[in-house]
């Protein structure tokens, strides 16, 4: 059987979230217990006048990667962060990198979402649900795609006492929800909380059958 760091050895990895508390974690663990991962593109936006760049920088910089620096002092060099706004079309993706990430991803880490339980519900759904329906686009893309897993927002179907591995018939229909956002219907339902928890794992049933798909509640 082959074990977890010689599965990623020469993979590359695609990774969403990565400035947020579990997305950095999963960089940290897999740079140190993976060192042969050849790649982890990290896509993340402009934010407060800080590049991109910066912003991983940043993170890098914490206090959680003074083992990794330790060990593996070069460990930057496998990290390429990528210029991307999750909720506009295509991500904002330059061609540019929209090509490499198409050729080069194995496996994608879908960890960005917004936790907030008094987000408004327009933005929950912007990055719960669209930009989740925007990167299984674009994995259909990929050419060498192994696994896509997506890791759903807080509190996933937190009114059940026993959680199946199954993915539970959605409240409202995705499309029509979207749909309502885009016409400026969905103010009046701004307090919905269960749409707000279970918005990203709506596009499940949207997910071609041929996609290698993972999902982890939380």
């Amino acid at each position: 059987m082959v074990s977890i760091p010689e599965y990623y050895e020469g993979k590359n990895v695609l990774l969403t979230g990565a400035t947020g508390f579990l997305g950095k974690v999963l960089l940290e663990k897999l740079l140190r217990s993976c060192p042969k991962v050849n790649s982890v593109y990290v896509l993340v936006r402009q934010k407060a006048g800080q590049t991109p760049q910066e912003r991983v920088e940043e993170v890098l910089s914490g206090k959680l990667f003074d083992r990794l620096r330790d060990e593996n002092p070069d460990f930057r060099e496998k990290i390429i962060a990528i210029n991307s706004e999750l909720t506009q079309p295509k991500l904002a993706l330059s061609e540019e990198d929209k090509e490499v990430i198409i050729d080069s991803t194995n496996i994608i880490f879908h960890c960005a979402a917004t936790v907030r339980f008094n987000e408004n519900l327009r933005d929950a759904v912007q990055l719960n649900v669209i930009a989740t329906r925007q990167l299984i686009l674009l994995a259909q893309q990929m050419k060498n795609l192994e696994v896509f897993m997506h890791v759903s927002t807080a509190y996933a179907y937190c009114n059940r006492k026993h959680i199946d591995e199954v993915v539970y018939p959605p409240p409202v229909d995705p499309k029509k929800l979207i749909d309502s956002l885009e016409d400026g219907l969905i103010t009046l339902m701004d307090q919905v909380v269960s749409l707000l928890r279970q918005g990203k794992e709506f596009f499940e049933q949207y997910v071609p059958p041929t996609m290698p798909l993972q999902i982890l509640f939380l």
